[in-house]
């Protein structure tokens, strides 16, 4: 039987080394735009479920005093040390996002690369929306992509992917989605060669596993932690341009949401 990893654990070694990276860096370019084009420059960011810090760093670049949240420590020492290598300054901080807890409000508080479908159950959802209402100033921006149903169930079910193939390193997905619980598990396998003097070759594997959520449902969870969903755009991966108006019918999609100003109008929710 193979053991799989916990993910983003052994996944995290080659997740800069296979491109990943980018989509971070070009949908926080497109939310720093999507600031800039309603007057708002953010000061304090939170980027939470960073990663590697891709989108933290575009952040940090742009003068904010940027703050990376992530479960993984794996993930977080690659962050730590691309910001170095980089020249910035970030705040780098190890938390499972249901139990956010950040050292103050923050203008703009981020979630990239579909990581809130990794969010399972219902109660989890809306006790990371309640902590993200109550980590931001009024008037703060709630920014976060999702992967639609219709990506889940088309895109990944059933799929078998080449993520790398080179001389040192090769990987593949495997992607399939359960119609009656919405959950779309991928296996990914990876073998790196030692070093290039040995043949050997290490394997491993993770599972991930995310779920599909109607846009309704979540504009719904949003409104009950007291956030106020603004729009929700199309994102086309490949590009990293917003598209329009977002739909089940898209692929990917980005809301835009707010904490009013004044006091809040309805529950913040669970957590």
């Amino acid at each position: 039987m193979i053991r799989r990893s916990a993910p983003y654990t052994r996944y995290a070694a080659v997740y800069d080394l296979i491109g990943q990276r980018v989509f971070g860096e070009r949908i926080a370019e497109a939310t720093l735009a999507w600031l800039r084009e309603r007057g708002v420059s953010p000061r304090h960011v939170a980027d939470l479920a960073c990663g590697t810090g891709a989108a933290t760093l575009v952040f940090a670049a742009a003068g904010a005093s940027a703050i990376g949240v992530d479960r993984s420590p794996e993930m977080l020492a690659l962050a730590e040390r691309a910001a170095a290598e980089a020249g910035l300054s970030a705040t780098w901080l190890e938390q499972d996002l249901r139990d956010l807890s950040l050292p103050q409000p923050v203008d703009v508080a981020t979630s990239f690369f579909d990581s809130i479908n990794y969010l399972v159950e219902d109660d989890d959802l809306r006790t990371v929306f309640g902590r993200v209402s109550t980590s931001l100033v009024e008037g703060g921006y709630f920014v976060f992509d999702l992967n639609t149903r219709r990506r889940l169930a088309e895109g990944w079910g059933n799929t078998s992917v080449i993520a790398a193939d080179r001389d040192d390193l090769f990987g593949a997905y495997r992607s399939w989605f359960e119609p009656e619980t919405g959950l779309s598990p991928l296996v990914l396998t990876f073998f790196r060669r030692r070093d290039e003097e040995d043949a050997c070759w290490e394997r491993f594997d993770e599972e991930h596993v995310e779920r599909a959520y109607d846009l309704d449902e979540v504009a719904e969870y949003l409104s009950t932690a007291g956030l106020r969903v603004i729009e929700i755009r199309a994102f086309l991966d490949g590009s990293g341009v917003l598209g329009g108006r977002g739909s089940e019918e898209s692929e990917r999609v980005v809301f835009f949401a707010q904490r009013p100003s004044g006091p809040p109008e309805t529950n913040a929710g669970p957590g």
